[in-house]
């Protein structure tokens, strides 16, 4: 039985936020992060690297779709990130550090570590140990990455972690021989996960029922509909959720 905080199936999760495109609350940004707040959700997040070593929060590895700009994040501090307007409002892409400033711990994040195994793992990672350390409030890791996982294992055994997980062929960013390796990886819980995250559209999963057999908490995303939510809710504990509200 993995004994997990009550939070982790008892609070909707907001993917990316409480965002809202339309009315200018971009995915990833302290608005939509503070909306999740004060509509009583917890919020999912996703940080990746920049090039002077900060945990940014940011979903793609490139810049054009939510800046408008060409390149890679990576490619950029985090002063320079930090500058660049999200989907042309006010809001800008925000370091893990300033996220955790603004929540002050009054809603759980799940943190969502973009790193599948192609970059080293250990520089993102302890940029993320690095921005939490003196942070209070209630959170955890998860990552698609097996390695990331039991890096935070062996590295962070305090943090709760999580295993982002779905049918080793839609990981479309890695090669068919990455894809295996996943597959096993994923097989063997090298992570040795407190919870899994999987994806909603490939429900149940042997994977997800031998975890709920063992006890192990499975939260399930990217939830767009109460319907959706109403087929899935008999193989998983909670939701991660987008375009509604649960």
């Amino acid at each position: 039985m993995t004994h997990v905080p009550a939070w982790l199936t008892a609070i909707p999760v907001a993917h990316r936020g409480l965002h809202d495109n339309a009315t200018g609350v971009p995915e990833n940004s302290i608005a939509a992060f503070k909306a999740a707040v004060d509509a009583g959700y917890g919020i999912e997040l996703d940080v990746r690297l920049s090039a002077d070593q900060q945990a940014v929060v940011f979903h793609d590895a490139k810049l054009d779709r939510l800046t408008g700009r060409e390149g890679m994040l990576s490619e950029h501090t985090a002063q320079q990130l930090s500058a660049m307007p999200l989907l042309g409002t006010s809001q800008r892409i925000p370091l893990l550090a300033d996220v955790l400033q603004a929540v002050n711990g009054r809603t759980p994040l799940l943190i969502e570590v973009k790193n599948y195994g192609n970059s080293p793992v250990g520089p993102l990672e302890i940029a993320v140990c690095a921005a939490l350390g003196p942070y209070n409030g209630p959170y955890a890791v998860q990552s698609f990455g097996p390695l990331v996982v039991e890096w935070f294992r062996v590295n962070a055994p305090h943090m709760l972690r999580g295993q982002i997980a779905t049918k080793p062929g839609d990981m479309r960013q890695l090669s068919a021989a990455e894809q295996r390796i996943y597959a096993e990886r994923l097989e063997a819980g090298i992570g040795q996960p407190q919870f899994i995250a999987y994806d909603v559209t490939h429900l149940p999963s042997p994977l997800t029922q031998r975890a709920r057999k063992a006890g192990m908490p499975v939260l399930t995303w990217t939830v767009r509909s109460p319907a959706q939510w109403d087929k899935a809710k008999a193989h998983a504990d909670n939701l991660i959720f987008e375009h509604w509200r649960p």
